[in-house]
Formats: structure tokens, C-alpha cells, sequence
């Protein structure tokens, strides 16, 4: 009977976890690659990224480790459809997240520096912070869909 329990559990949570796909977002530290010179970017990736469909792809340079990840983000807000069928979501993000984004934006430079946002396999945009952060940050570029994974992700970890 116990057997029987467990692989009944286990059958359960496989299709739990089929139905709701985890999502995955991660934010890296990026440069043009035209401007990457020095031994900093030494081991960095190159991504070429279209930001429309008629514009030329541009090539950047992106750090192999993420500034932020699905985990640090605790809560979050859709924003409304942009003229580009995208959303914004303003993520409120945990105390590590925090502490890591409040460093990395209190040089000057790093806030007009571009930063790569990944969803899945998907570079939705290479934008500057513009401004320090706290405890929010302003993700652009999302789907529809993708803004419903996250919610159904934030629900139910």
C-alpha cells in the first residue's frame, strides 16, 4: 500500500510539473561587443539581437553569470501592452537581489550600460537600468504568455 502511495505521488507531481511549465528569466550584465576590449570580458558570450524585425541584428557581449534569476524575483506587477504587443512587469526582488542590483547600480556607469533580459531561449532586450535600484526593477519585453508563467510561477512555489 505504501509502494502504491508513493509512486501514485510520484505520477502526480511529474504531471503537476508537465502542466505548469517552470519559467526561466535571468538578467546579465552586457556590453556592445564592438566595445568590449580588456581582459573583463574575457569569457563572456556573444549574442546578436534584432530589437524588431525589420532592424539589423546588433551583437553584444553578456556576462556568464546572471545579475538576477526567476528566484529573486518575490512578487510582481503586469503593466499594460505596449505598442509592440509586450508587457512590462515590475518585479519586486529578494534581499540578495537587492544588496547585488544596489552594488552593481551605484557606479554611475553601470546604469546607462546595457543589460541582457533572457526568457527561456529568448533575448527580449538589451536596455540600461537608467536609474539605481532598490527593492523593484522594471523587466521589459514579455509576451503574454510569458507574463502568465511567471504569475503561475510567483503562485505556486
Amino acid at each position: 500500500m505504501k509502494r502504491l502511495f508513493l509512486l501514485s505521488a510520484a505520477v502526480l507531481s511529474m504531471a503537476c510539473a508537465e502542466e505548469q511549465p517552470a519559467i526561466s528569466i535571468q538578467l546579465f550584465e552586457a556590453q556592445l561587443a564592438a566595445d568590449a576590449r580588456g581582459p573583463y570580458y574575457a569569457g563572456w558570450d556573444t549574442v546578436a539581437f534584432a530589437s524588431s524585425p525589420t532592424a539589423g541584428p546588433t551583437l553584444y557581449v553578456v556576462a556568464p553569470e546572471p545579475l538576477l534569476t526567476e528566484w529573486n524575483i518575490s512578487a510582481f506587477k503586469a503593466g499594460l501592452i505596449q505598442l509592440d504587443s509586450t508587457q512590462i512587469a515590475t518585479a519586486r526582488i529578494n534581499a540578495y537581489a537587492e544588496r547585488k542590483m544596489r552594488d552593481f547600480s551605484a557606479q554611475p556607469t553601470n546604469l546607462k550600460r546595457p543589460l541582457g533580459l533572457k526568457v527561456g531561449e529568448r533575448w527580449l532586450n538589451f536596455l540600461p537600468l537608467l536609474n539605481p535600484v532598490s527593492d523593484r526593477i522594471a523587466l521589459r519585453g514579455f509576451q503574454s504568455a510569458e507574463i502568465e508563467q511567471l504569475q503561475r510561477y510567483i503562485d505556486n512555489r
